[in-house]
């Protein structure tokens, strides 16, 4: 099993049970919010080296949730997913220090790649 806690966050029900099965067949410890609000009390109260997050959610969306992330955890690292690819929100979210961005729908193995990438670049406890 990977050391590697990942903590996924999506509002859709059916994307965030299907990543989260994705992730622990490949042997991740995987966690689960449903927004950004949910997501920063996860990561208060738990270990999380990676959180993958959609851009758009109710409360709190995930270019929010990437600032707050890295004001106050900047040894998390983040990937932004989005249905809604426009270049400046990937320019944005690079900028604001995500590791990754990648578009849906994706093929799990892009995400295996991302991840994989941030694992080298990253030494994680």
């Amino acid at each position: 099993m990977s050391d590697l806690r990942i903590l996924v966050v999506d509002d859709e029900e059916n994307m965030l049970n299907m990543l989260k099965s994705f992730f622990l067949i490949n042997e991740y410890d995987c966690k689960t919010a449903t927004n950004g609000l949910e997501a920063l009390e996860i990561i208060e109260n738990n270990e999380i080296d990676i959180v993958v997050t959609d851009m758009k959610m109710p409360k709190m969306d995930g270019m929010e949730l990437l600032k707050v992330i890295r004001k106050k955890h900047d040894d998390i690292s983040a990937v932004i997913m989005t249905g809604f690819a426009e270049e400046y929100t990937q320019t944005e979210a690079l900028n604001l220090g995500a590791e990754g961005y990648i578009t849906k729908p994706f093929r799990n193995k892009e995400l295996l790649l991302i991840l994989d990438r941030i694992q080298e670049l990253n030494e994680f406890e």
